[in-house]
């Protein structure tokens, strides 16, 4: 199948969905696990403004790893991309985690990783585009991935914090995500897709209208989804196809600077949630820890939340009331100065923010059945991350904690009319490419 193909979407099964999910997975742990490499890194002899400087450079490998592989991921080379990244991303953790060896040695090894588990992020989120049920297939991604790190985080320092424990977790993971990644769902060709130019006709195509079939011959095996009868005329300049086609490309560019300021301003708040709570609202060690554990399962309830409701509410009216809640929230957590009540609207920020951040990536699932918007859309998450708390420390520096609520508050509050009008078409575009016939026998779990 050609990389620019239209496609229709099959029914999330568990074989699919596990190797989507645990691929997705490989991306984002490096990015979860940090304050783990930290110390294990700093174990190795790094001092911790130069073990944060490795991280960086994971991170933002990975982000641009994500982007660069946008366009492979969204057609016939997801599968290669998807391994090769795995690879990669194998070979550095492993490396960092069996050589012994610290200084450049062990910077190049984590960051070539990083670029492996850019590519692989870059499969599992465009597989999640994949998927009849946009809404709910990305909560479900979003509940794997917490749990995993939950599990993680509470197994690895039990076992004893180094760079054999971390790296080597993490190493384990993309094993695993190797072995699945044949299972990776494939984009399905649309009945009436255009041919690309100097496609080569496969045995058994359609015969073109007109052609008189020999007496006896047998029909060809189907082996994918039903084709109109002779490639449909592409779609004339002008015209209600190429116009969404152009619609939703500026979508989805716009989709991504939206994800990413919006996670700026989202991580800036957790970046310096423990110093904020502690100077400005007396929150000693004992309650902010309680604090972090509560808001990860706020978290995890508020994805929840997505997969029970679906698409019932819709995509664009409950992230834009998402917004408006998140953007109150950050501002009333810098404004408070009671311990408690700081708590607490952390703990509901962040069950907002799960919310928000499930129809975010539901969105560019729904976009296009191809994975082109979900597939970078989490590094362009990672880019925006990255600066969070520069960006926080300098503003609260410069506006104190208000003035940084009121920013990161106004930022929310700002993205609300352009994604609501993107979550809209993102609804039309899934609807339109939503699965009407059974997966054809073999895709399912066929990698394209």
């Amino acid at each position: 199948m050609s990389e620019a193909s239209p496609t229709t979407r099959q029914r999330l099964r568990p074989a699919a969905g596990l190797a989507t999910f645990f691929i997705a997975v490989v991306g984002l742990l490096a990015a979860n696990l940090v304050p783990l490499m930290l110390i294990a890194l700093e174990a190795e002899g790094f001092s911790p403004t130069g073990a944060g400087a490795v991280m960086t450079s994971n991170l933002l490998a990975t982000a641009l790893a994500a982007l660069l592989t946008m366009r492979g991921v969204a057609g016939s080379r997801r599968l290669l991309v998807g391994r090769a990244g795995l690879i990669l991303a194998f070979a550095g953790y492993a490396l960092a985690a069996l050589v012994p060896a610290g200084g450049v040695f062990l910077v190049l090894v984590i960051t070539a990783a990083g670029l492996g588990s850019g590519a692989a992020l870059s499969a599992g989120g465009a597989a999640l585009a994949s998927f009849d049920g946009s809404n709910r297939v990305v909560g479900l991604n979003v509940l794997f991935n917490r749990g995993l790190n939950a599990v993680l985080l509470a197994l690895v320092p039990a076992i004893g914090l180094s760079t054999l424990s971390v790296f080597g977790s993490v190493a384990a993971v993309c094993l695993i995500s190797l072995a699945l990644v044949h299972l990776l769902p494939r984009a399905v060709p649309q009945p009436g897709a255009v041919p690309q130019p100097g496609a080569v006709p496969q045995p058994g195509a359609v015969p073109q209208p007109g052609a008189v079939p020999q007496p006896g011959a047998v029909p060809p095996p189907r082996d994918d989804a039903p084709t109109a009868p002779g490639p449909a005329a592409p779609p004339a300049p002008g015209s209600s196809k190429a116009g969404s086609s152009a619609a939703v490309t500026v979508a989805g560019f716009a989709l991504l600077a939206c994800f990413a300021v919006w996670a700026l301003s989202e991580d800036a708040l957790w970046a310096i949630a423990g110093t904020m709570g502690a100077e400005q609202a007396a929150l000693d060690d004992a309650l902010l820890g309680l604090v972090l554990s509560l808001s990860t399962v706020g978290g995890l309830a508020g994805a929840l939340l997505v997969v029970v409701t679906g698409a019932r509410f819709g995509r664009a009216i409950p992230l834009a009331a998402m917004l408006v809640l998140g953007g109150a929230l950050k501002l009333g957590s810098t404004l408070t100065t009671d311990a408690m009540l700081y708590a607490i609207l952390l703990i509901l920020w962040n069950f907002i923010y799960g919310i928000a951040y499930t129809y975010f990536v539901a969105t560019a699932a729904g976009l296009d059945a191809s994975g082109r918007w979900s597939g970078p859309i989490l590094g362009v998450y990672l880019i925006g991350s990255s600066f969070a708390p520069v960006f926080a420390t300098s503003v609260a520096a410069g506006a104190g904690y208000a003035g940084f609520g009121w920013v990161i508050g106004a930022i929310s509050i700002a993205l609300i009319v352009p994604m609501v009008v993107i979550a809209r078409l993102s609804v039309r575009e899934e609807s339109r490419t939503a699965q009407s016939v059974p997966a054809p026998a073999g895709v399912e779990g066929a990698a394209s």
